[in-house]
């Protein structure tokens, strides 16, 4: 069944159109954000000739921007109009930014939108920045779904095999042994009993996370809202309360979200 669902996508796929929105993703990355058509072409394994027709028609509806000074392409000024757009027909954005601000008023920390993107990847689409201990996040900015705390809430609501499976890819900020992974287990069992988790400088150096899911069905878990802040603010245990808090939020967010 897997290898058919896959065989129909290949059957109608337009190649020109993913690798555009490919060069768009790439060039939405902090690296790549101004970028040469040879270092655009490189990373993504395109011919130089493909990548520059295709960027020429980007930039002719203003979704890429050429800067002939320094020879480099960035991302166009039409692409904030698609923004904002979007982000008037993503309802559950409005419903959600009041309570980011909430958290982040409550708690001095950055708070943020984390929503499922494809089968492992996961992508940060709002953000209420903390003015105290807050850490500074790009809207856009794509995680793999076995990354931190806001990932640990994805993971802990897929299968069993699911779950190692992306846990063993090794594409994320931590990589995973078998037997990390079996330890593992304990952690998921305890975000499905407490409704949050938390991370404590495990993913990334001084960083420490607070997550809750949200649910779009009983069991279906399409985002997670997290805080995030510096563990030198903090002991491990003075985020207990943080996390009673954004799993409240995020149980809020249910019940408002499901009504549509």
């Amino acid at each position: 069944m897997g290898n058919k669902v896959k065989a129909e996508k290949r059957k109608y796929s337009v190649p020109a159109l993913e690798n555009a929105f490919q060069i768009l993703k790439l060039l939405s990355r902090k690296r790549f954000r101004e970028s040469t058509i040879t270092e655009i072409a490189t990373a993504l394994s395109l011919s130089p000739a493909s990548c520059y027709r295709i960027l020429q028609s980007l930039e002719e509806f203003a979704i890429v921007r050429y800067e002939k000074d320094k020879k480099r392409y960035t991302l166009g000024p039409y692409l904030v109009v698609l923004g904002e757009r979007a982000k008037e027909h993503l309802d559950y954005i409005s419903i959600v930014m009041p309570y980011l601000e909430k958290l982040t008023k409550e708690t001095g920390l950055t708070s943020i939108l984390v929503n499922k993107v494809s089968d492992e990847k996961v992508a940060i689409i709002a953000k209420e920045e903390g003015n105290d201990f807050g850490v500074n996040v790009s809207i856009g900015r794509h995680f793999s779904i076995t990354d931190g705390s806001f990932g640990m809430c994805f993971l802990a609501y897929l299968d069993k095999e699911q779950r190692e499976h992306y846990l063993r890819q090794d594409r994320g900020l931590k990589t995973f042994t078998s037997v990390e992974i079996q330890l593992l287990e304990k952690d998921i069992e305890r975000v499905r009993n407490d409704g949050y988790c938390i991370t404590y400088g495990e993913y990334l150096k001084g960083i420490c996370g607070i997550a809750a899911p949200i649910f779009s069905d009983e069991n279906k878990v399409e985002l997670s809202i997290a805080l995030v802040g510096l563990t030198a603010q903090f002991d491990r245990a003075d985020l207990l309360n943080k996390g009673m808090l954004t799993k409240e939020v995020a149980d809020e967010i249910s019940i408002r979200i499901r009504k549509f």
